[in-house]
């Protein structure tokens, strides 16, 4: 039950913030060039992430995999 007040309560808020009555705003051009700034770094930063953590993971759960090999062939060489 407070879950969904408090739910109730965040989207109401957010509602009247990303929707507002009336807004009295000017956007200019360099706006416009500044959104695609954006957008483009956050496109090729996610791109360099993810291919340099790609290798991590990858190393990361190969790591995983053989040490439950070798625990496995211990515990087969102990029978």
């Amino acid at each position: 039950m407070k879950s969904a007040i408090r739910t109730f309560i965040v989207l109401s808020i957010a509602y009247v913030v990303i929707f507002p009555p009336q807004a009295h705003a000017y956007l200019d051009p360099g706006t416009g060039s500044y959104v695609i700034q954006v957008v483009g770094a956050i496109l090729f930063g996610g791109i360099f992430v993810a291919k340099t953590g790609a290798g991590k993971i990858k190393e990361f759960f190969s790591n995983i995999t053989k040490g439950k090999d070798k625990h496995s062939e211990k515990s087969s060489e102990k029978k």
